[in-house]
């Protein structure tokens, strides 16, 4: 296709997204309906969060809630964190979002999702090549008309390098990018600290006892494996690999932009399989490796701050921001470290700094989060 043609489908699109679409309320894809106990467990173990809370009838009856609640990600499981909307030649990169949350999520709950676009935001480029961040607010309410929470994504849409597809992967291919090799002595302090993770549960986590500049203890993610990314995407009930054999084959041949032609079979496949499969990564990503998702890996920012701040506390919000790529191989470490307090009326609320890094010391994800406490002076928070 020749450069103009390229160039005239980026501005038809990006005229059609700022004049039908900015401010429209766009009903996302569904993957949890319904946040069922059998839902909210196969969320859990997709993200390797086994607090009781949210697994244990028996434990969680005799707590605050009266019942088991679901982890506030579970949201995630109802909808993407994220939207690729749109913008035909512009290629899409999840780099973070917004989450707030207003009321606990009970077993049973029943969800209805709206996303409503915002402005694109002209982000230019060094090379040339134009960048728009697209965002959107996803808003997730019960079936009593509750909205429990929200979430602000962002998506860089970049337009495609001219003539530069199959150069730029081999480049990354010989970057030196390798899956990490682990000796038994690093699985080891793996194992250790994924043993020495702390869920706080039914003590509560008081106000009055936290302090400016005390540390979570660190909750570890990996080594990221396929076992892994497919846990998740049962957990998530994640639409885009959702379908197989033959109803999958019509879907995918009646959007040909969702798939690609696998070179082994010359069959389409759905373009999601770039999270699972180093063939796939390859053709689609210009990876050697498959990477995680992106609002996956936020949810492990909510497994540590849930772990710390007990089943008393109410995870208000939280935010995130991809550094670097995570993949298959990679180890994290969640880590966070309060940097505030302070009270607003009736609340007790707590700012953590959060960051992750992989095992070769990389940051690859930084955030925060507010926590609203209780007091020892005051009663529990509810929501």
């Amino acid at each position: 296709m020749a450069t103009t043609d390229k160039k005239e489908i980026v501005d038809r699109g990006l005229e059609k997204y700022r004049s039908r679409m900015v401010g429209a309320l766009i009903r996302p894809k569904i993957g949890n309906e319904v946040a069922t106990r059998d839902a909210i467990r196969h969320f859990a173990n997709g993200t390797g969060d086994h607090n009781p809370l949210w697994l244990d009838e028996d434990y969680a009856k005799r707590g605050i809630h009266r019942g088991i609640i679901a982890p506030p990600f579970f949201l995630t499981a109802v909808s993407e964190g994220q939207a690729i909307i749109g913008l035909p030649g512009l290629v899409s990169t999840f780099v973070g979002a917004e989450w707030e949350w207003h009321r606990v999520i009970r077993v049973d709950d029943r969800f209805t999702v709206s996303n409503r676009l915002l402005e694109l935001e002209d982000k230019g480029g060094p090379d040339g090549r134009r960048r728009f961040l697209q965002s959107g607010i996803l808003s997730y309410v019960n079936q009593r008309q509750e909205t429990v929470g929200t979430c602000t994504w962002h998506m860089m849409r970049t337009e495609r390098k001219l003539g530069g597809g199959e150069k730029g992967r081999r480049r990354e291919k010989d970057s030196g990018i390798r899956i990490h090799r682990y000796s038994d002595e690093e699985l080891e302090a793996i194992c250790s600290a994924v043993e020495a993770e702390e869920i706080r549960g039914a003590a509560p986590r008081w106000y009055e006892t936290v302090a400016v500049g005390d540390e979570l203890v660190p909750v570890v993610k990996g080594p990221l494996s396929l076992s892994d990314m497919v846990a998740w995407a049962i957990g998530a009930a994640w639409h885009r690999i959702a379908l197989a054999h033959g109803p999958k084959l019509l879907h995918l041949r009646s959007k040909p932009g969702l798939s690609y032609k696998d070179p082994e079979t010359g069959a389409p496949e759905p373009i999601s399989l770039s999270h699972f499969h180093p063939a796939a990564a390859e053709i689609l990503m210009g990876s050697p490796l498959p990477l995680d998702l992106g609002f996956q890996r936020i949810c492990w920012f909510g497994h540590l701050v849930t772990n710390w701040m007990s089943d008393h506390g109410f995870l208000r919000k939280l935010n995130a921001r991809l550094e670097a790529f995570v993949r298959f191989g990679d180890t994290n470490w969640c880590r966070g470290k309060i940097v505030k307090k302070w009270v607003d009326g009736k609340d007790h609320l707590v700012e953590m700094e959060l960051h992750s890094e992989n095992q070769r010391g990389e940051i690859t994800m930084t955030g925060n989060a507010v926590v609203a406490l209780p007091s020892k002076e005051n009663s529990e928070p509810e929501r």
